[in-house]
């Protein structure tokens, strides 16, 4: 699933290539997405509307329209966003194509059909239902270690199922809590209530050098994600633990173990992150 540093990656690529086009048309080719795409509604609000901004809020691209409406997308666990200055034949799972009137495409690939697309008007996105319940970014400039101490409060949870809680703290994800654990020097079984404030602003540091390196290296690739241009990440060639058990710790030769938490792997070194 593409988390935090994966939609950067593709938000990063979108600004630098369709900001202050003009969508000329828009073709739904399957409105069974995640949330039934509103074909009709798409399909009279965006022709002729060029686009003047593209952000993320938490996992979700944020493109700005003229006219003060804003196009909501999420990768869902398999989605792409693909860019095409001369257009080829159209892929099966090619859901949504939005048609430039210079001529190139931007496409809405998703095999899983876990991702959507939405509009809705500029100020009603505060209030939108999609980020009614979000937690905090962690690239944001006034998040610290006190911050999260609070909004942890008394949970009891596994740290690691805090840092996957979109609730509590926004895009971290499997593997980027595995290795910000890692680097940390903390165990995912640790109670969360167990961390001192000191110890909140490590592993907050932690996991904002992990999400930057991944956005430096254009995000993770082990199945299917590729950014706007169809390239693939390269931050895989950076794992400490995740998808190594069995193998040694890169720091002190312990062999890497294996849990699973909530259901998800979770990779850790038993020496650098004793319990």
């Amino acid at each position: 699933m593409p988390e935090l540093p994966e939609v950067e990656t593709v938000k990063n690529g979108l600004r630098q290539n369709i900001v202050g086009k003009t969508i000329a048309r828009v073709d739904v080719r399957d409105a069974r997405l995640r949330w039934p795409v509103d074909t009709p509604k798409l399909q009279a609000l965006l022709p002729g509307r060029a686009i003047t901004v593209v952000d993320r809020k938490a996992k979700y691209l944020i493109v700005q329209l003229e006219g003060d409406f804003t196009l909501i997308m999420h990768l869902g666990m398999s989605g792409r966003i693909l860019l095409y200055s001369d257009a080829p034949e159209l892929h099966k799972h090619d859901h949504v194509v939005f048609g430039f009137s210079d001529g190139s495409e931007m496409r809405f690939r998703d095999p899983r059909r876990f991702g959507m697309v939405d509009i809705c008007a500029v100020d009603e996105l505060p209030q939108h239902k999609l980020f009614a319940q979000l937690g905090v970014e962690p690239l944001s400039p006034d998040l610290t270690g006190e911050v999260l101490k609070k909004r942890a409060g008394a949970a009891r949870k596994p740290i690691k199922n805090l840092l996957m809680d979109a609730h509590f703290i926004v895009g971290v994800g499997n593997i980027y809590a595995n290795e910000a654990l890692y680097q940390a020097s903390i165990h995912p079984l640790t109670a969360a209530d167990q961390l001192v404030e000191r110890d909140w602003q490590h592993l907050l540091e932690k996991v904002q050098a992990v999400l930057r390196q991944a956005i430096e290296m254009g995000g993770t690739t082990l199945n299917d994600f590729v950014n706007s241009s169809g390239d693939p990440g390269y931050f895989q060639q950076e794992l400490g633990v995740y998808d190594r058990e069995g193998e040694p710790c890169l720091r002190c030769g312990a062999t890497i173990e294996r849990i699973v938490l909530v259901g998800r792997s979770t990779y850790f070194c038993p020496k650098c992150q004793a319990l």
